[in-house]
């Protein structure tokens, strides 16, 4: 049985190191083997350890300060992607599941990450992983 607690205690140590800051982690992208298929997916190990959640175009927010709150992004659930792409559990499931105190689509990020990082005393990212990330967050 999955223990949800575990990773909700991790994220709520973390937002409490973050003092008033945010923290951005996003999990490993989708690797294409070829035209139409992936690599077997195997999700960011810092991601899971925070979060449980091994599904692919996942990103979590964790902001300490007087209320802290950690807000996942992940994909839509989606049926007819599920026959191609696998189990989704979506925004609503995922929220319950993993204990979060939000989850959005991750279609959400960029208009909802503004208003998140607006000041904030810093910002715990891993600048230099990822160029479309680093990219995404600059902007």
């Amino acid at each position: 049985m999955f223990d949800a607690s575990i990773h909700a205690n991790r994220r709520a140590r973390l937002a409490a190191a973050l003092g008033d800051g945010i923290a951005i982690v996003a999990t490993a992208p989708e690797v294409p083997r070829n035209r139409d298929t992936h690599y077997p997916y195997r999700h960011d190990s810092y991601f899971y350890w925070l979060t449980g959640f091994a599904e692919p175009e996942a990103v979590v927010v964790v902001i300490g300060g007087e209320k802290p709150e950690s807000i996942l992004f992940c994909r839509d659930k989606d049926e007819a992607r599920e026959i191609w792409d696998g189990f989704r559990h979506g925004p609503a499931a995922a929220q319950e599941q993993f204990a979060f105190d939000a989850a959005h689509s991750v279609t959400e990020l960029d208009a909802r990450l503004p208003e998140l990082m607006g000041n904030r005393a810093r910002l715990a990212y891993a600048v230099g992983q990822e160029p479309a990330w680093d990219a995404r967050v600059i902007g």
